[in-house]
């Protein structure tokens, strides 16, 4: 399974449009960082001296706000307790315009609270402090009857099982039943190991520990977790079963026995907190935009292997997912660089420009966009099109056409993505791209250069590198 840059950043498009129902166990992540340097004296444990505590909505929420940050609206349905988390994580959670958080609160129960101890990048305690029993009758109306409500108006509903208790085997199955009357396309992401109670949703999301549980199987193959899963489907009603195998990537198996592997998409691996709920938010976010389910789970395979990367329970930008693309081209169109680069400085990358026609490229355009790369971690190409060089030198030029231009240019090692404009100057480009640096050759005042309005209104700059002497396209072509 493959999809390209372009498709992917068209399907995240799709997404501003569309709302999904998100209901089931929501609860609040706490992670507290520091450094073990001796043992406690008292017992033979570690001693965390903590240096820093932060607070993130976790389960049916980290899947809210995964859906949020991909641009789609979410109504968010699930059970917190009158107490500290509750109100810290409604707070955390209106930190997301997009997330309509519409919480059955009930005196009973705490909020599911789940606090993460480590040193450094090593995780040595958790700590849950939270009750499991389902929710009363009473809450499970209340429950059911904003679901059907908010069912009328999403476009795809999401099941954030965590088997906390808030979404009895009872409650389930009006929902499905609810979901499918209504034609809404329904994702699961189980936690119980009898997923009978799930029967009839479009998709199952189990990790490969959970399908292991369900099966009662030790499934160490590939081959066997997809054999199992189709059973799966195939014998309780799912339309498939997308199984997520941390570093070897995830498995999608339908009721015919049809299975496909997508290898695990990661660079580096840092954290898997949340990367389940990143997946789900992946899945459903281009399922409901109208991607095919091969598409949607090739997504969300990239999507989680940047929130792997990260710390903490994961929440993942567009710009992100479209950056981790490592197969891209790096010529390609101005939407497509632009969430490219939104991805970078998610990142916290700084990213330079430079523009030119680079018509026959000699030693000085190799000097310029060498010496250009090093003041930025990326580098981004402005190359004029054929009829803006036609315009800029003449109508014998260029000696090149742009497609040649710019596959040399993106060629360069030093070169992370180029763009194609015709208009006369690259204006508009930088506004779309909002570099940090603008670099340009020659002798020039910063000031006057194309585009240091906009990268001095966002905190940017200009640099001007001199050019080595002697070099010259023109004379090139008339040697």
């Amino acid at each position: 399974m493959n999809i390209n840059i372009a498709d992917a950043a068209k399907l995240i498009c799709a997404m501003q449009s569309k709302t999904v129902l998100v209901l089931g166990d929501v609860m609040l992540d706490r992670f507290v960082d520091g450094a073990v340097t001796r043992i406690s004296p008292e017992a033979p444990v570690p001693v965390l001296n903590q240096s820093r505590v932060h607070q993130m909505p976790g389960g049916a929420a980290n899947v809210a706000c995964n859906l949020a940050q991909l641009g789609l609206r979410v109504h968010l349905i699930g059970v917190c307790g009158n107490d500290a988390a509750g109100t810290v994580l409604a707070d955390e959670l209106a930190a997301h315009p997009a997330v309509f958080y519409d919480p059955v609160k009930l005196d009973s129960r705490p909020t599911s609270l789940k606090t993460r101890f480590r040193a450094g990048s090593q995780q040595i305690l958790r700590v849950d402090d939270e009750v499991s029993e389902d929710i009363d009758t009473a809450a499970t109306k209340e429950f059911l009857n904003r679901a059907l409500v908010a069912m009328d108006k999403a476009d795809l509903v999401v099941i954030s099982d965590y088997a906390k208790g808030a979404l009895p085997v009872s409650l389930l199955a009006e929902i499905i039943s609810g979901a499918k009357a209504s034609g809404k396309t329904i994702i699961a992401d189980p936690k119980r190991a009898d997923v009978s109670a799930y029967a009839g949703v479009d998709l199952l999301t189990p990790n490969l520990p959970e399908l292991k549980t369900i099966t009662k199987q030790s499934l160490s193959s590939i081959d066997a977790i997809g054999k199992a899963a189709s059973k799966l489907a195939s014998e309780i009603g799912f339309g498939s079963v997308l199984t997520t195998l941390s570093a070897r990537g995830m498995i999608l198996s339908k009721p015919d026995g049809t299975q496909l592997h997508d290898p695990a998409s990661a660079r580096d691996v840092f954290d898997v907190s949340g990367a389940g709920d990143t997946v789900v938010a992946s899945v459903a976010g281009a399922l409901a935009a109208g991607a095919g389910l091969e598409d949607a789970v090739c997504l969300a395979n990239h999507a989680a292997g940047v929130a792997v990367g990260k710390s903490g329970t994961a929440i993942i930008a567009p710009g992100e997912i479209l950056a981790h693309l490592g197969s891209a081209p790096p010529v390609t169109g101005w939407p497509e660089i632009a969430a490219q680069c939104a991805g970078w400085r998610d990142g916290g990358h700084k990213i330079a420009f430079a523009n030119g026609c680079f018509d026959l490229l000699h030693p000085g355009h190799i000097y310029l966009l060498a010496t250009a790369a090093k003041t930025a971690d990326r580098l981004v190409i402005g190359l004029n099109g054929d009829a803006s060089v036609r315009r800029l030198k003449g109508t014998k030029r260029p000696h090149q056409p742009a497609e040649v231009r710019s596959a040399v240019l993106a060629a360069l090692p030093f070169i992370d993505a180029v763009a194609v404009f015709d208009e006369d100057t690259p204006h508009d480009l930088i506004a779309t791209l909002h570099p940090d640096i603008i670099i340009k050759g020659g002798d020039y005042q910063a000031d006057a250069v194309v585009g240091a309005d906009i990268v001095a209104a966002r905190g940017g700059k200009v640099e001007i590198i001199p050019t080595l002497e002697g070099y010259s396209t023109s004379k090139l072509i008339e040697a």
